[in-house]
């Protein structure tokens, strides 16, 4: 997404405009933003899409994102296709610092799931909460949406017999013992 045409939800807010004891933002999406957010996710609709976030000032260069992400959207259920709704509900909490005050990843990486997320990048003045909202939503779908009370079965084709398969090299066999 590098074009601010091919980037489905933009809201653009200048790190300038953070204030010492936090900055509130909210926004929604309008239908024709739902309706390209739908298509860029690949999913069949986007009913709503919001989010509430708190800017405020980290550390001396950097700034705290905080907040939520709501939306109303719907899947293809996995099995029969059918629209499957979902609310998604993500809690939103980012620290951004410049480049040069982010230590770098060490070539062996350990996961620790309970110690903080390392900060991102302030990249130039602003940051677009648009497509950090769509980042959220993406993250927060079903990854195989299933229709109540559906079920997936394999087919396997069962020609009826049990017995084994023959081996391609069974004609050749045959052949062996035939010899003189």
């Amino acid at each position: 997404m590098t074009a601010k045409a091919d980037i489905p939800f933009s809201r653009v807010f200048a790190w300038s405009g953070v204030q010492p004891r936090g900055t509130p933002v909210a926004f929604e999406a309008s239908p024709s933003e739902c309706e390209a957010i739908a298509d860029a996710l690949g999913i069949v609709k986007v009913a709503s899409a919001s989010a509430e976030y708190t800017i405020s000032p980290f550390r001396k260069t950097g700034f705290k994102v905080v907040g939520e992400v709501r939306a109303e959207v719907e899947q293809a259920c996995v099995v029969t296709l059918d629209p499957v709704p979902e609310s998604i509900r993500e809690t939103v909490d980012l620290r951004y610092l410049p480049e040069s005050e982010i230590e770098p990843v060490n070539e062996e990486i350990e996961v620790d799931v309970d110690a903080e997320d390392p900060p991102e990048p302030i990249l130039g003045s602003t940051v677009d909460l648009g497509v950090l909202t769509i980042e959220f939503i993406a993250v927060g779908l079903d990854p195989y949406p299933r229709k109540p009370g559906v079920e997936f079965t394999p087919f396997i084709e069962d020609d009826g017999s049990e017995d084994e398969v023959e081996s391609p090299f069974a004609g050749l066999a045959s052949l062996k013992d035939k010899r003189p």
